[in-house]
């Protein structure tokens, strides 16, 4: 502890009467009458992690009050050896700890009302949401009815904190809203929360423009085919979560998948995707959740039930767009899959009815196929969010 501040500080304390200050931020809008009271302070205590500016250089209390008295978010202040430190917090929401070295104070302010003609009593200004104190896309709302609370912020759903300040994405789409984002992120591994913000695992993301952002939920090579086979989306059926960018067998766990999809748009099944720049030019599929909920529903016989309506889909280089294609999928029989029937818009050259499965089921496995002209060759399932 510094004993000459120590001594300073006690001596002073007594000297200085009670000050009164009145701030106004906006004309006609609310002010704020402080005052300094220096008998009630907590000598020896101070808050711990509650601090959001520390100002070296101030050294007189009256200075810290000062500088209290004109921050929107500042409810408390506390001095010490090393100067001021503005509280973003008071006693009544954290517990006050022992510290020789600090003496703590309460901000006490008291609201006045502009008595100004043009000002409008139903409408609260005080200019804090004016310099932007929301962050992560937070919206700021004033607010006037206690002195202590200013503002608030509504956080968006990928960041909590008093003002937002923790970004916490839960899904592919939030890491364009990240703190220092790049216009368009990388695609790999990410470590996204659960909506309990406490939980994380870790997804593989790709990135689209415009704007666009993928989930992997499950990928497999052709030599798993067998072990996928039966594996409908609508059953739990995870496997090397912890390890998502290992393509050659991976799946999400359900209530995960439930999870991404609440807030997703799309689907979409791609061919080989590691091995290649362009996965959208051949051997691809996207819907929209709306036309088919790949995660809770199942598609199945008899017609027209089992048509659904796709943005688009190419197969061996033939495609279609906003069409519909005979999808299937059954839980404890079949994995999510699409054939070429009759009755539906998607019937390219030389299909044989129920013969040509692709994007899951392949039987018989087809070397023309992208997803299965190799052993180590892949198929990947993905749920799409779109930046709105």
């Amino acid at each position: 502890m510094d004993i000459f501040f120590y001594a300073f500080i006690s001596l002073i304390i007594p000297i200085i009467k009670n000050v009164m200050s009145q701030v106004c931020p906006l004309q006609n809008g609310i002010c704020y009458g402080g005052t300094f009271e220096a008998n009630k302070r907590k000598k020896g205590q101070y808050l711990v992690g509650a601090s959001y500016k520390n100002l070296s250089t101030v050294r007189h209390i009256q200075g810290c009050f000062s500088a209290c008295v004109n921050e929107c978010l500042c409810r408390a202040y506390q001095m010490s050896s090393t100067g001021c430190e503005l509280l973003e917090e008071d006693k009544n929401s954290r517990t006050l700890e022992p510290n020789s070295d600090y003496i703590y104070f309460e901000l006490n302010q008291n609201i006045i009302r502009s008595t100004s003609y043009m000002a409008n009593p139903s409408i609260c200004k005080n200019g804090c949401c004016l310099s932007s104190p929301c962050l992560n896309g937070g919206t700021c709302t004033e607010q006037c009815e206690h002195p202590k609370t200013k503002f608030v912020c509504v956080c968006p759903s990928y960041a909590i904190g008093k003002r937002c300040e923790h970004f916490m994405p839960k899904s592919c789409l939030d890491f364009y809203k990240a703190p220092n984002a790049r216009i368009k992120p990388t695609r790999g591994v990410y470590t996204i929360f659960k909506n309990d913000n406490s939980t994380l695992f870790k997804v593989y993301c790709d990135f689209t423009q415009p704007n666009k952002a993928w989930t992997l939920i499950e990928s497999f090579a052709t030599k798993h085919i067998q072990e996928f086979r039966p594996k409908s989306f609508m059953e739990d059926y995870p496997l090397n979560q912890e390890t998502p960018g290992n393509h050659k067998k991976y799946r999400l766990a359900r209530q995960d998948m439930q999870m991404i999809k609440a807030t997703a748009m799309s689907y979409r099944a791609t061919c080989k995707f590691l091995t290649r720049a362009n996965v959208t030019d051949r051997d691809y599929m996207e819907g929209r959740l709306s036309a088919w909920d790949i995660i809770e529903e199942a598609s199945d016989d008899p017609y027209p039930e089992y048509c659904r309506r796709l943005t688009y889909v190419n197969v061996e280089g033939y495609s279609c767009s906003d069409c519909t294609m005979a999808l299937f999928q059954k839980k404890g029989t079949w994995h999510a899959h699409g054939e070429m029937r009759h009755g539906c818009d998607f019937q390219p050259p030389g299909y044989n009815n129920t013969a040509w499965q692709v994007f899951g089921w392949y039987q018989p496995i087809r070397s023309s196929f992208l997803c299965t002209d190799s052993e180590d060759s892949t198929t990947e399932y993905w749920l799409g969010h779109e930046m709105k």
